[in-house]
């Protein structure tokens, strides 16, 4: 067990390296028991005293030496909203740093156990609260887009969870039976493919209309919820967001989105130009078939093999380096969602198409910016020479690209590509990155064997592994699915093996002991364009391979993102609410107020590892001061808290400035500690050294809980 110090001080003697943290600026909150620190009330009481006049003093020439300069506000970084998102694909690679993309979902809060026998379960990870149709199943308050919602039940057959109703800003926006929503029966744009019913997402069926609010969202079911997930991104302000209206038909981008792996995207360039060649690679070699210099993007490559064999999509790698940086070292085939070979896959990114005559065409639209040079390579790792392969590179010179990536206001594409044998106890990881940017989506090939279960004979078990994803060094995952086909969007072992290839998602291949496949074999991908998950400090992308990742297949992926290599943030403050030090320095009020000891755990991978802390809980308005940076874009204020009880919720007000609500409806009494980021907009702390955040718990709404807040200074442009 680890035993954080909080609310305690320690025998000098005994924590003579904790003392040398604590000069070194590490909070008393943040230092760890060891075994041989012996706490005493007499030490409590005089290193309390010590590290108050120390940390007064570093707190003082802190504040001395930040002498407020001139409020620099800039607008809401360089995110794309609503239908924008799908009209302006060429916006991609710029990076928002106000946007955190969150999911609720029906995992199930136990974490399951460790019965190989048995499936992922609802457990009770069901409704969050009664209200709206009946079953509240996602909430926020503040600025956000709502992005993807799916749900499985029955095979797919929704009928039994009767209405939902989604209501945004205050407005019931939809309010119709499931089943008819994902028919298509309201009409446009709740049509295909931005609706999908269970025959055409196999097993699942989704709603990925952008669907934007400016105060508050709120969805709900009317019973029968199994299960269900629901990814919203959420804003620090409301500046250039209108709320969603289901009158716009969205013509335009549905007439995109039904073109998915015939054309580009994106908007028309008019400076576009063309490199087409005809290449043949020798064995073991490699052969640049496109290069450029200057600010640019590559908009669109195509290559055409005339005789295309599963093997041959495997072993041709394609490699491209951007300002003589290698972004993408990736198996072709996997690279454009044929991880299998030659499937038949129509995103709206990349697809891979048989043609008549035998040959294979792949494509792709990814926009990839440059601001020097970009070098694209075909390194043939197979043992026969490949002749005839007709290639197209698409580069659009265009100025902005050089300022944009310098800065690091948009990212470089990059594709993270892995294979080999899965590790028990370990998810899959997809990509581990740190830096700052954003993941745009993940071509996924598996390869494993079925077993005997107490719902099937031969189920791919492997497939019952759920996505875990983290961000900026949170302890709670920003992420947490339901299995591996659910976050695919399909449901049911994808309706056992049925084929799909949907703009945004799909199951393009399925193998059962055929076709080089031993056994069972799965190409699948997800792309994540609205709901791309934006990081400033580190992304860890994973999936677990079976229930708590007890079966071992064969896995390879290929991730999509938009990275640069620098943080965005900086720490800048750390405030321990049970400490009489931390709050004395931070001139913390929350009385009256409770202090109780939590042992529990986490969620996610480390779920069987108790944390002991102490946790304040409170009704009462809560004030504290906290040091940034003047020269800051905004900041993260993270809360360590106690989840046992949803709908802890609190309005936000900086320096007396109301900012909003900070809602968090879920709960889970297996694994209580939380942690979650409040976004506070740069138009409030900008040019300022030192803010005060108030927290006004809401009327009979929980106890507002906390045994730590950390705040995260926003550096990036």
């Amino acid at each position: 067990m680890d035993c954080w110090l909080l609310g305690m001080s320690v025998v000098p003697s005994a924590c003579s390296k904790r003392l040398a943290n604590v000069r070194k600026g590490l909070p008393p909150s943040r230092l760890v028991l060891s075994p041989f620190c012996v706490a005493t009330p007499v030490a409590v009481r005089a290193l309390s005293a010590i590290f108050a006049l120390l940390l007064m003093g570093i707190a003082g020439d802190a504040a001395a030496g930040a002498a407020p300069a001139e409020p620099v506000i800039t607008g809401p970084g360089e995110r794309t909203v609503g239908w924008d998102t799908y009209r302006r694909l060429d916006r991609l690679p710029y990076l928002s740093g106000d946007t955190q993309t969150l999911q609720v979902s029906s995992f199930d809060r136990s974490g399951g156990d460790f019965d190989l026998s048995t499936g992922n379960q609802n457990g009770s990870g069901g409704c969050l609260a009664s209200g709206g149709a009946g079953c509240v199943i996602a909430e926020d308050h503040g600025a956000g887009e709502v992005d993807s919602i799916w749900f499985t039940r029955d095979g797919g057959n929704v009928t039994r969870i009767e209405t939902i109703r989604i209501e945004l800003d205050g407005q019931t926006v939809i309010d119709a039976p499931l089943q008819s929503l994902v028919d298509a029966a309201l009409g446009a744009p709740f049509v295909w493919p931005l609706v999908a019913n269970a025959a055409q997402s196999p097993g699942g069926v989704y709603i990925k209309v952008p669907m934007p609010y400016r105060q508050s969202m709120r969805i709900s079911v009317a019973q029968n919820l199994q299960y269900y997930h629901v990814d919203y991104r959420r804003f620090s302000t409301a500046d250039g967001v209108s709320t969603f209206s289901p009158s716009d038909p969205a013509l335009d981008v549905l007439a995109t989105l039904r073109a998915a792996g015939t054309t580009d995207p994106k908007p028309a360039a008019p400076t576009a130009a063309h490199n087409d060649r005809v290449v043949a690679l020798p064995a073991g070699a490699g052969l640049t078939i496109a290069e450029s210099t200057g600010s640019g993007v590559i908009s669109a490559l195509r290559l055409q093999l005339p005789e295309p064999t599963d093997q041959l999509l495997t072993g041709l790698r394609l490699q491209i380096e951007f300002d003589g940086r290698t972004m993408v070292d990736s198996p072709l085939g996997e690279f454009f969602g044929a991880g299998l070979g030659t499937g038949n896959v129509r995103s709206l990114m990349f697809a891979a198409i048989p043609q008549p005559g035998g040959s294979l065409l792949l494509s792709e639209w990814w926009p990839m910016p440059f601001a020097r040079t970009a070098h694209i390579t075909l390194v043939n790792t197979t043992g026969d020479p490949v002749p005839g392969i007709d290639c197209d590179v698409v580069t659009t010179p265009d100025p902005q690209w050089a300022a944009a990536l310098a800065s690091g206001r948009a990212g470089y594409f990059t594709a993270r590509s892995q294979a080999g044998p899965t590790t028990l106890g370990q998810d899959w990881l997809f990509a581990d990155e740190p830096g700052h940017g954003k993941f745009v989506g993940v071509s996924h090939t598996m390869r494993g064997s079925r077993i005997k279960t107490s719902f099937s004979d031969d189920a791919p078990y492997f497939l019952e592994g759920a996505e875990r994803i983290f961000t900026d060094g949170s302890a709670s995952p920003q992420w947490y699915g339901t299995g591996t086909e659910d976050f695919y969007e399909g449901g049911w072992y994808f309706s056992h093996g049925t084929l799909y290839s949907d703009p945004l998602t799909g199951q393009p291949d399925q193998r059962t002991a055929a076709g080089g496949c031993a056994d069972y074999c799965v190409a699948a991908y997800r792309l994540m364009l609205a709901e791309a998950i934006s990081y400033h400090s580190a992304i860890r992308l994973g999936i677990e391979h079976g229930k708590r990742n007890m079966v071992q297949p064969d896995y390879s992926s290929t991730a999509f993102l938009y990275t640069q290599p620098d943080d965005t943030t900086t720490p800048s403050d750390d405030i321990n609410p049970t400490d009489p030090v931390s709050r004395l320095l931070h001139r913390y009020t929350d009385a009256p107020g409770t202090d109780q000891l939590l042992v529990s755990a986490y969620e996610g991978n480390d779920d069987t590892r108790p944390i002991a802390g102490v946790v304040r809980a409170t009704h009462a308005v809560t004030t504290f001061d906290v040091l940034t940076q003047p020269d800051n874009h905004g900041i993260l204020l993270r809360r360590t808290s106690d989840q046992t009880t949803g709908y802890q919720s609190a309005e936000v007000a900086i320096d007396g400035v109301p900012t909003g609500i900070w809602l968090q409806p879920r709960s889970n009494t297996s694994h209580r500690w939380l942690d979650d980021t409040y976004l506070v907009p740069e138009a409030l702390t900008a040019g300022k050294g030192r803010i005060t955040v108030t927290l006004t718990p809401i009327p009979d709404s929980p106890p507002w809980t906390a045994s730590r807040y950390r705040v995260d200074t926003l550096t990036g442009a």
